[in-house]
């Protein structure tokens, strides 16, 4: 399990800023960005973090995925937008992945996590994959919004704004809204709702050292809204900068007009002496046949050094010295007088399209620091410390080998899926069953064929579509036990496919995983009368019904048939009664999110799942009815407390109602015969309990 780790200003590992503060509550919801992405790192480092997981899928096997399951289901949204060039990966339903696609790429790297009494807001440099949170050195802010915080509540503000215009650019056709595309938009309403009155205003941010502004870039917005525009307006002296010092490891390419190069000059004086350093990374040239070997192969474009206006301007290249040999991914712009100080960090390289410059922007997210060197000299310091370390480069030293842009086309993994493919979403249909639902913008679609894990040959193609009519919306029943969590899709003759990510209508319509269906009634209550969490009572219960043979060899079984229900009830009626109250008390606890609710009252190791259970091991219909009359009776005692953060009261019985009308069904469905003073008694508590 992930332990709380204090974040500390300067230098900091990434992952721990996913691991909830002590103060935090329960989980809600998060919300990412990235531009590179691995769903197996995001689901098993970054989300187990987030949710605190206590087991791993490389040990614990079936408790890792009952605790995930158990604690994902709780959540009102887990969902990332990654560039849809990179938005690919097997992965459990119970989170969205959700491609972008918009002229340039999506290249900012957001992360909101909501707890029920802590926002933490985290912008950087970092895709969401291994390599970005654990071996490239990396820059990111962090900012904390909690009842009596001091964090600048308008950057909370605008970086939600900004996560509503990005997620648009992952929807079909403008203003449609996508199940994923909603969880999404719910979960910025309720923390622009529930933390309008956490952090500082501006107003009083004036008065402190350090002020903290986000600095986005997004298409089509022109020079007016590029980086350096912003951050001239951001510059509190009462003149321009002295010094720049830029880092990046990509850079436009030699042959274009480096309009980034030249632009940074506006930013300084321009009258005196001012200089720029290009913080970038290198290697040394050893290649005996070359005419420049013991020079130094900077990883830049030469037009760097030939920006300077005018000669009172000087330019500086440095190489970056990362520690323990990191490849550099920290992007930054850092401007200074004798007393002011402004850095720039987060995603955007120093690039046209990163900076906002040219007709292709990105997609990019930045915080920008504010420091009064007089009044925060602490801050100032870990502002040092978060730079990367670098030394100069003689000019008879350099030497240039540009990298390749980070967003250039033969860096990325996937062709990109045409805008008339929508949205792929997985349901339930109460009459036909699972099904897969493929929404299409447009009847014009070139020739396709979709392949399906665990389907042989093509599972869908552009000739059934066709033969069909070429509806927008198609649904097409889905057969396997395991949910798809996206298809490869060929178009006509490519050899290359595109992933179409799907995302589930409701959370309602995922299967439990099978170790968590039809749990024997004594485990069920055994979780349920228990202070432990059900994957460690059920980690045990599988243990013990595994079959030892005569060579030490442990061979699993089918837990169900591994128990005796025989005079189960009769003998555990005490227990029974106990479990009931205690079931009760686990009902009315306050729930910060209706999911949460839901699945204590409808899940597999929930109210109705005991119900189910008592119906299968009951020795006869009238001990059902009898048991099912007492649940229900428990649950019509539930005393709701109103409680900052969680779901109102009035919705919480509302969500009660609905199972006791479902326990109603059930009782009517084995009700038939049996002693008239049981069935009179099983009749009164139901309409005693009618809502």
């Amino acid at each position: 399990m992930a332990k709380k780790k204090a974040l500390q200003p300067g230098v900091g590992k990434l992952l721990d800023a996913w691991v909830p503060p002590d103060e935090a509550g329960d989980a809600i919801g998060c919300i990412a960005t990235s531009f590179t992405f691995n769903a197996a790192f995001f689901e098993e480092e970054c989300l187990g973090s987030f949710i605190g997981l206590e087991t791993n899928p490389t040990d614990d096997g079936p408790a890792y995925l009952i605790e995930r399951e158990d604690k994902l289901a709780k959540l009102a949204c887990a969902a990332v937008l990654v560039d849809a060039h990179h938005c690919r990966g097997t992965r459990s339903l119970r989170w969205d992945l959700m491609p972008a696609r918009l002229p340039g790429i999506q290249h900012a790297k957001v992360t909101l996590l909501v707890w029920s009494g802590w926002v933490r807001l985290i912008i950087g440099s970092a895709n969401l994959t291994e390599d970005g949170y654990r071996r490239n050195l990396e820059v990111f802010g962090v900012l904390d919004y909690f009842d009596g915080g001091e964090a600048p509540i308008g950057c909370l503000t605008e970086t939600l704004g900004f996560l509503r215009r990005a997620s648009s650019y992952s929807r079909p056709s403008s203003g449609s809204v996508t199940p994923a595309a909603k969880r999404w938009d719910d979960l910025i309403e309720r923390v622009e709702k529930d933390c309008a009155d956490w952090g500082v205003a501006a107003a009083d941010l004036k008065r402190s050292g350090v002020r903290v502004h986000p600095l986005f870039i997004e298409p089509n917005q022109g020079k007016a809204k590029s980086c350096f525009a912003q951050l001239v307006s951001l510059w509190p002296g009462s003149s321009p900068a002295l010094s720049a010092d830029v880092v990046s490891p990509f850079f436009d390419p030699p042959e274009a007009a480096n309009q980034p190069a030249s632009e940074i000059w506006e930013l300084l004086r321009k009258r005196g002496e001012v200089s720029v350093g290009f913080h970038v990374t290198a290697e040394d040239c050893f290649d005996a046949a070359s005419v420049d070997v013991g020079k130094v192969l900077l990883h830049a474009p030469e037009s760097l050094t030939k920006s300077a206006p005018r000669d009172s301007a000087t330019v500086e290249m440095l190489r970056v010295m990362p520690p323990d040999g990191r490849p550099l991914h920290a992007k930054g712009i850092w401007l200074e007088d004798d007393r002011w100080l402004i850095y720039q960090i987060g995603s955007s390289n120093f690039t046209s399209p990163g900076t906002g410059l040219g007709k292709r922007s990105n997609l990019e997210a930045n915080l920008v620091y504010v420091i009064d060197g007089k009044r925060a000299a602490k801050s100032r310091k870990a502002a040092d410390l978060a730079f990367p370390k670098s030394e100069s480069v003689g000019e008879d030293e350099q030497r240039w080998k540009p990298l390749p842009s980070e967003d250039g086309e033969g860096d990325l993994l996937q062709k990109t899926l045409p805008v008339c493919f929508g949205d792929a979403v997985f349901s339930i249909d109460s009459n036909a069953g699972p099904i897969v639902t493929l929404e299409f913008t447009s009847s014009q679609v070139p020739a396709f064929s979709i392949d399906a894990e665990g389907v042989k040959g093509a599972w869908f193609d552009s000739v059934r579509w066709a033969a069909s009519g070429s509806p927008m919306r198609m649904e097409l029943p889905w057969s396997l036990s395991r949910p798809p969590s996206g298809f490869d899709v060929r178009l006509e003759s490519d050899t290359a496919t595109s992933w179409w990510p799907v995302n589930v209508a409701s959370p309602d319509a995922l299967p439990p995983p099978d170790e968590l269906k039809d749990l024997p009634l004594e485990v069920l209550l055994e979780i349920l009368s228990s202070a432990r969490p059900p994957h460690v009572t059920i980690r045990r219960f599988l243990k013990q019904q595994a079959k030892i043979d005569s060579a030490g060899n442990v061979t699993a079984v089918d837990p169900h048939k591994r128990v005796d229900t025989s005079g189960f009830l009769l003998q555990r009626t005490r227990r029974l009664s106990w479990a009931l109250r205690t079931i009760r008390e686990r009902v009315q606890r306050p729930a910060a999110t209706v999911e949460m609710l839901r699945w204590r009252l409808l899940g597999p190791v929930g109210v109705l799942g005991l119900a189910d259970a008592i119906i299968r091991e009951a020795k006869s219909p009238d001990e059902s009815n009898f048991l099912l009359a007492e649940l229900t009776l428990e649950l019509s005692r539930v005393k709701v407390q109103h409680m900052l953060g969680c779901i109102p009261p009035k919705q919480h019985r509302e969500e009660i109602q609905k199972v006791i009308e479902a326990l109603r069904t059930r009782v009517m469905h084995t009700n038939e015969g049996g002693p008239v003073n049981l069935n009179q008694y099983v009749q009164s508590v139901f309409e005693a309990v009618k809502s």
